[in-house]
């Protein structure tokens, strides 16, 4: 299998910076290690000096007059938050509550102001008006709302004033402080849970390990690739860092293959013993390509891209003829990519892998949700 990546240099410096913090020998990265600690020093007194302000009362967080649940993470990115907000809104219709999406639009262009990307029924913008995975989440829940804008403020408003949603969730809202969230849902990928321990610019964690505490539920995900006894050394780790918090346990798992040109669907098993190349820009490719192996597709060649990347129809281009160079039957890219290339037909077919968030004990877990939803609702009665 061969991997293409594209040769620009805003790659090869991420790519750069990132052997950098994992330990690059030299003495020019010994140099940057030490800058980019001092740096990281800094973040985290000022993280938590910002963080004080509001526990001590000097800013109060805005409270929205619905119950808000986050779904979030302290590292950056990689945990399965989009794919868990679908299984949580799924689970929440369930049990007879309206819920309403309040994405960030990463890199669309309402990302800073505010828009209705789907009112449940009619999805009102494009993948580059929304953003790839707030698309995505319109896409993948009919019969939910989907607002998007940065200050989740603003954008809960809006859902509120205009579909009157019994909860709203928060895509990636750990780190929004100024919007009180009546049930913080952290996601931990089992498998890399902390990068390197260090945060930001050091390492790949938004907030240090400690800042679990202030989760309500603790889900691991990719638990199911650990053994038994990793997964209870980090069962144990978890629990010291965030005493008393419910920790459940949550895994990726393929649905059908959907061919993009004429969207017809297929079993996953479709890729058994069958020549492929992967394309896809997201946090951590690794998971996405080892699932086609799982599946036992042969990955001929891969292709990562930034996470959010929009594909140029060059690098579409080169990817096709990498497949006929290889001798692939398809292109398997990710739902979140596909959202960016349909409509598209080719030389080779281009398919999607549709994944999903399952939650093991996924009664008790819901059980925890509603609690405190229910707790929030009575609050705000009174």
């Amino acid at each position: 299998m061969t991997k293409e990546k594209r040769p620009t240099a805003t790659k090869s410096l991420e790519a750069y910076m990132l052997s950098v913090i994992r330990g690059r020998r030299g003495v020019v990265p010994l140099l940057l290690r030490g800058f980019l600690l001092l740096l990281a020093l800094l973040h985290r007194v000022g993280l938590e000096l910002y963080l004080l302000i509001y526990q001590v009362g000097l800013r109060r967080r805005t409270r929205l007059p619905r119950p808000v649940i986050s779904v979030g993470n302290i590292t950056a990115g990689g945990t399965g938050k989009t794919p868990t907000v679908h299984t949580l809104c799924r689970l929440l219709k369930e049990e007879g509550l309206q819920p309403a999406v309040l994405s960030r639009g990463y890199r669309g262009r309402f990302e800073h102001g505010s828009a209705i990307v789907s009112d449940g029924q009619k999805i009102r913008l494009s993948v580059q008006e929304a953003g790839d995975e707030a698309y995505l989440l319109a896409r993948n829940l009919p019969g939910v709302p989907v607002v998007v804008g940065k200050d989740r403020r603003v954008t809960g408003a809006l859902a509120i004033g205009q579909f009157q949603p019994d909860v709203l969730v928060l895509d990636d809202g750990m780190q929004f402080w100024q919007l009180h969230r009546d049930v913080e849902i952290v996601l931990v990928n089992a498998l890399n849970p902390f990068d390197n321990g260090w945060i930001f610019p050091r390492g790949l964690l938004r907030e240090p390990p400690s800042h679990l505490r202030r989760a309500h539920i603790i889900l691991l995900t990719n638990a199911g690739r650990l053994t038994v006894a990793a997964l209870e050394a980090l069962r144990a780790r978890i629990r010291r860092l965030a005493p008393g918090k419910p920790i459940f346990t949550a895994d990726p798992v393929p649905g059908q293959l959907r061919f993009l040109a004429d969207q017809v669907y297929v079993p996953a098993q479709w890729l058994a013993g069958r020549r492929v190349v992967a394309v896809s820009a997201i946090a951590d490719p690794t998971l996405f390509e080892s699932m086609i192996g799982e599946l036992g597709g042969i990955l001929a060649a891969s292709f990562r891209f930034r996470d959010h990347h929009v594909y140029t129809p060059k690098e579409i281009e080169q990817v096709m003829e990498k497949a006929c160079t290889v001798n692939a039957e398809a292109v398997i890219t990710t739902e979140k990519d596909a959202v960016k290339l349909m409509p598209l037909r080719s030389a080779r077919p281009l398919a999607a892998l549709q994944v999903s968030m399952h939650i093991d004990a996924e009664h008790e877990f819901m059980t925890e949700v509603l609690k405190a939803v229910e707790e929030a609702q009575a609050d705000r009665r009174w």
